[in-house]
């Protein structure tokens, strides 16, 4: 029965399509037949997927089925409705700057748990933050920027024999260093709160200006590399609506900046920090035709 011959197919062919972002067709035996030829197992994609969640607080589902699913969309499917009826994640959908919905995951309080367990068995730090961050619409398109500027990151890192190992948000960056000065100024007054936060970016690898502010990064990757050293990445995801001075300081500071968009895209070209490539250029919620985002 399996050297039968193959009668064609006697169907007109389907029209060329236009979508600029193509899925896959999502059938399941696509997916076995990717699966024997040895690819990642389901079960390691869910467990990569829910750690994204749960490190960057929210993750667009396409680009989640895009990063961890190979762009399957029956695959995705079925993870995400099996970690809602669990109630691990929650399914939001947002607005992109032009108009276009796109939905979004989170982790639930009850994920929390369970994903801090599946991070730690991928080999990421134990200081490693998963967080339940209810979804913050109105931040979707810049939050979702984040995630696919690191994942584009750690492409690179990969690609040089490194490993991302622990990855801190801007709010978590923010936080560290106003506890530790907040701590000193109630001891010993405002010269000590200026002198520790400095001293609490520079553990953090974090630039200090001439003006004495720290600058943050959207997102910090910490790495080890093969031969084990560590090191550090502080990641931007640029909109169109940030300002020249802060784009150039953090571009002097060795931020790693992505363009969220044509826009930013056009600002980083102007000041001369990024041609637009694939590694600086972000496709985002607002330059996907919304039919092909409600998977």
């Amino acid at each position: 029965m399996f050297d039968r011959t193959v009668e064609p197919d006697p169907r007109p062919a389907a029209p060329p399509s236009r979508n600029r972002f193509p899925m896959r067709d999502g059938h399941r035996r696509e997916y076995a037949a990717s699966r024997e030829r040895g690819s990642i197992s389901f079960d390691e994609r869910c467990a990569g997927a829910l750690t994204d969640i749960g490190v960057h607080g929210a993750v667009s589902y396409r680009d989640l089925a895009e990063a961890r699913f190979e762009g399957h969309p029956y695959t995705t499917r079925r993870a995400v409705n099996a970690w809602i009826d669990k109630g691990l994640v929650t399914e939001t959908v947002a607005t992109g700057p032009k108009g276009n919905p796109f939905k979004i995951l989170t982790l639930t309080r009850e994920g929390v748990a369970d994903t801090r367990k599946v991070a730690a068995k991928r080999g990421m730090d134990p200081g490693q933050q998963i967080r339940f961050a209810p979804a913050r619409t109105a931040q979707a398109a810049h939050d979702t920027a984040v995630y696919r500027a690191c994942r584009k990151e750690r492409e690179q890192l990969h690609k040089r024999g490194a490993t991302a190992r622990r990855i801190r948000l801007d709010t978590e960056l923010k936080s560290t260093v106003a506890r530790r000065s907040e701590a000193a100024r109630r001891r010993d007054g405002k010269h000590a709160a200026d002198a520790e936060r400095h001293r609490a970016a520079r553990e953090l690898g974090l630039p200090v200006d001439d003006a004495g502010r720290v600058l943050y990064p959207d997102a910090q990757i910490e790495y080890a590399d093969a031969g084990g050293r560590t090191g550090r990445v502080n990641v931007e995801a640029v909109s169109g609506d940030y300002r020249e001075p802060a784009v150039r300081a953090k571009a002097a500071a060795g931020f790693a900046m992505h363009a969220n968009g044509p826009a930013a895209a056009s600002l980083l070209k102007r000041l001369g920090l990024g041609g637009g490539d694939d590694r600086s250029s972000l496709r985002g919620p607002a330059e996907r035709d919304p039919a092909t985002i409600e998977l």
